[in-house]
């Protein structure tokens, strides 16, 4: 019963947002991943956590930011938590069983990319659907000629 009760703790583990996120301003960072392969960020230096930061065409001013919150609120099972200029938190819950997931995006200091984490609350493993939700928004963005797509962002940063 022990090894029960400790195992469930253990599947039911899960992060939510960054633990002490200032009640304004930018000037922190995101919380790393938990050691479950449930979670995909851009400060992450672990291979099976890390995700490219989204590179911004420009430097991030409001319209873009508002841009940015839109394309963030619109994806499927969206719920805003907190928003100000430069930062952004969201639950998304699954389509099926309703599980909650949290995103995070944080402007960088050199106000030209975004950091970003996801995590599931609930699982060890996510198979890979904060990766996707992290993707998703970046091609969205890209699309809409706010951020660097993939392809692009891999080209800067090699030359």
């Amino acid at each position: 019963m022990r090894y029960l009760a400790v195992f469930a703790f253990l599947f039911l583990t899960g992060c939510a947002s960054t633990f002490q996120v200032p009640a304004s301003g930018t000037d922190f960072s995101l919380d790393s991943c938990t050691p479950f392969l449930n979670c995909a960020s851009s400060t992450s230096s672990i291979f099976l956590y890390k995700v490219d930061p989204i590179q911004l065409t420009s430097t991030l001013d409001e319209s873009s930011w508002q841009t940015i919150k839109s394309v963030a609120t619109e994806m499927p099972g969206a719920s805003l938590n907190e928003s100000r200029f430069g930062y952004l938190d969201i639950t998304y819950f699954s389509a099926v069983f309703h599980f909650p997931d949290y995103l995070e995006v944080l402007i960088r200091e050199d106000q030209r990319s975004l950091d970003v984490r996801s995590q599931s609350q609930i699982g060890l493993f996510d198979f890979f659907a904060n990766r996707r939700r992290i993707e998703a928004l970046r091609r969205e963005l890209a699309e809409r000629g706010v951020a660097v797509g993939t392809e692009e962002s891999n080209r800067d940063s090699s030359e």
